[in-house]
């Protein structure tokens, strides 16, 4: 009968042992750890698991089917015709199902919590309470009191006036003045817990809070608790960079010219205290909390208007007509520092002259930085930096000033056109020039290398000659080779001379030839001497 016993009351905890069921103490999230520091969180009434919610009085399983049959029937046996009446008035059965609860009063009006399982329970002044409920969120009987407070969420309750918060899991008390209130969830950046208020700031933004009437600026990027009705959320400050567009206004140019001019302001906060003390509002006129708007309305008015006092005195110091008078700009107006231009031989000439096109003075972002450094002379003073002022669009308000501009400023680009051309002219006739100069050097060179290679040759054709003298029989070689051209020349002085030396007797085969090597032996007479005075 024990073994079926624990067949009937095994639903309660299943197939798992307590030491292998999961905690649910789970603080280590950044909203339960600010709770857990500031010593707010109250694990008093946390079991473990379901089994450790009946404890002291409360009824455990202590039947089975078999054990209430048996029970009827003696007393049915015992006190015959009545004893089933007697039994019903005395005896109470009941089954409460698994993961669910039943509810009792004791013999002396206490409250009860019956465990699952089946009971038989032998009283005559206990009685049952309603049907068992499932073990979900909270079950109050009577100063008994069961909460299941789940992940995420925080349990509020309140005692004798003070806040209890509960962390996640089942909690059990019995308690006349401890009562729970609510599941609080924590996936909100503020979180109301009665005097108490938890702030989570996200990265790029800070909150503002009031604690007693002193500032404190809570930083991005970790969770918060305010300990007390009195420390006043305020409201959240972005940190990131702002872009609004500036209203459209009437300014006056250096040159007295009427301007409509449309802009935008890029800006940030970077100093949050000095930010929220001088220059957000804070604090509602009716004194009332959460009256005071969640944007920084005050704050950006006042950027947005030292921006347009900045951008006003910008327009008042540029000469919007200069900008349309880009034919004298482009021949380049001389500065006061600058030296007056100097023409120079192309030879001389080491790099292409730069030229500088003048910008519109209204979208010069260089003088336009001088606006910017002016509002944030005065903008740092409330913990604002301004980055740009950005000219969307700047025209004149009268129409026919535009026009008349308009044709200054086609006459100024037929100007530049013009001088663009020229300039791509001498260029190329510079380029021309060079060109030509370069194929003359090689030219030259050519020439002058060939030359150098030809007299080469006729010395190593002299040195050739000297050297066969020099040997044997060389010398009467030479005059046999000379009396050979004396007498081939005679030839051609025949063939191309109008006029022609002969020998006197030009049909004396034997004169001439004697005469050609008389030649011979002069040359072989003159060559031999001359080796002989060199070897001397």
């Amino acid at each position: 009968q024990h073994q079926k016993m624990q067949s009937e009351t095994a639903p309660l905890l299943g197939s798992m042992t307590r030491e292998q069921q999961v905690p649910h103490g789970y603080e280590d999230t950044p909203a339960y750890k600010a709770l857990n520091d500031a010593g707010v969180l109250t694990t008093t009434y946390r079991r473990k698991d379901v089994s450790d919610i009946f404890t002291g009085v409360d009824v455990r399983a202590n039947a089975t089917q078999q054990s209430n049959m048996m029970a009827r029937l003696k007393s049915c046996w015992c006190i015959p015709g009545i004893g089933c009446c007697l039994y019903n008035m005395s005896h109470i059965e009941t089954f409460v199902p698994a993961g669910h609860v039943g509810f009792l009063m004791g013999e002396q009006n206490e409250y009860l919590f019956m465990q699952p399982g089946m009971h038989n329970i032998g009283s005559i002044y206990m009685r049952k309470i309603g049907d068992p409920r499932p073990l979900r969120g909270h079950i109050q009987h009577g100063n008994r009191t069961i909460v299941i407070v789940e992940q995420g969420f925080v349990g509020f309750a309140m005692d004798n006036g003070q806040p209890v918060l509960l962390p996640p899991g089942i909690h059990v008390w019995t308690s006349e003045s401890l009562y729970y209130d609510r599941a609080v969830p924590l996936d909100n950046h503020i979180v109301d817990l009665g005097p108490m208020t938890l702030v989570t700031v996200d990265e790029g933004y800070a909150a503002v809070t009031q604690n007693n009437g002193k500032q404190t600026v809570l930083q991005g990027g970790h969770t918060h608790l305010l300990t007390h009705k009195n420390w006043k959320f305020e409201k959240f400050i972005s940190l990131k960079i702002q872009t609004d567009e500036l209203e459209k206004i009437q300014a006056t140019s250096a040159d007295n010219i009427n301007m409509s001019v449309t802009s935008t302001v890029n800006w940030r906060i970077v100093d949050v205290e000095v930010a929220a003390t001088m220059a957000a509002e804070t604090m509602a006129t009716t004194g009332k909390a959460g009256s005071i708007s969640a944007d920084i309305t005050k704050l950006r008015r006042d950027v947005l208007k030292q921006a347009l006092a900045s951008l006003a005195a910008f327009i008042g110091a540029v000469n919007y007509s200069e900008s349309f008078h880009m034919s004298a700009a482009a021949a380049g107006t001389q500065r006061p520092n600058e030296k007056p231009v100097e023409g120079v031989l192309v030879a001389q000439s080491t790099k292409t002259a730069e030229h500088k096109f003048v910008e519109n003075p209204m979208y010069d972002i260089d003088k336009m930085d001088t606006s910017v450094a002016h509002a944030n002379r005065v903008t740092r003073t409330y913990g604002v930096e301004i980055m740009s002022i950005n000219i969307i669009s700047a025209s004149p308000i009268d129409a026919k000033l535009t026009t008349s501009l308009a044709s200054g400023a086609v006459a100024s680009a037929e100007a530049l056109q013009a001088e663009t051309a020229a300039r791509g002219k001498a260029n190329a006739v510079r380029i021309a020039a060079e060109a030509e100069a370069a194929r003359v050097t090689i030219e030259a060179k050519g020439i002058a290398d060939a030359e150098i290679i030809k007299a080469e040759a006729q010395a190593q054709g002299v040195r050739a000659v000297a050297a066969a003298v020099q040997s044997d029989g060389g010398h009467h070689a030479m005059g046999q080779r000379v009396a050979e051209m004396y007498v081939g020349q005679l030839a051609e002085m025949a063939k191309h001379s109008k006029m022609m030396i002969v020998p006197d007797k030009p049909n004396d085969i034997a004169g001439v030839l004697s005469t050609a090597f008389g030649i011979s032996e002069t040359v072989h007479s003159a060559v031999r001497g001359s080796t002989t005075a060199q070897r001397k």
